[in-house]
């Protein structure tokens, strides 16, 4: 895993928060970073259709099944949840006791904002940096070849021709995405 500038705030947010939110685009490496700072912590994607049915119907069950806290990816698709997170975060009152990932930043913050305000610290992940690219010694060797390849994770981890990576990733973007999106390094 290439180390990234952002753990180090990660670490620091989590003394103090009991709420931590990772937003940005997707495949920016937010699930990856947040199940290296948090190994202990149960992950559940809300991707999972079952895993949504369960907390949409059943909040408070849902929670419950992860008392002592969790990783909870795409929280945005179950806005339910947000006021159920409020009541135990308050009950609890511990630390990175959840950690909430979501590439849709406004589903994300729209039940943050009505929820979890003061309770939750955010932190928003891009692609990999120059600095980080240079500390994992994938820097490109030349500015074009920089510019080619791009900065987001799959092109490195994965090693993929970065023409056919951007293609598919933009073709599976939701359109309205795509209009908003600042691809940046």
């Amino acid at each position: 895993m290439v180390p990234r500038t952002a753990e180090s705030t990660l670490r620091e947010l989590a003394k103090g928060y009991p709420v931590l939110a990772l937003t940005g685009p997707r495949q920016s490496g937010k699930t990856t970073l947040a199940r290296a700072v948090f190994p202990i912590h149960p992950y559940v994607s809300l991707e999972n259709p079952a895993q949504r049915e369960f907390a949409q119907s059943d909040p408070q069950g849902f929670l419950n099944k992860y008392a002592d806290g969790a990783i909870i990816d795409e929280a945005q698709r179950c806005p339910e949840l947000f006021a159920w997170l409020q009541g135990v975060v308050d009950q609890q009152q511990r630390p990175a006791h959840f950690i909430l990932a979501g590439s849709q930043p406004f589903g994300l913050m729209s039940g943050i904002t009505q929820s979890l305000a003061g309770r939750v610290a955010l932190l928003n992940l891009l692609p990999f940096s120059a600095e980080e690219l240079r500390q994992g010694k994938l820097l490109p060797a030349s500015l074009d070849e920089a510019i080619f390849k791009g900065c987001y994770p799959p092109i490195y981890d994965r090693h993929l021709e970065p023409g056919i990576w951007y293609a598919n990733y933009l073709q599976t973007l939701p359109i309205r995405l795509i209009a908003k999106m600042r691809i940046r390094c």
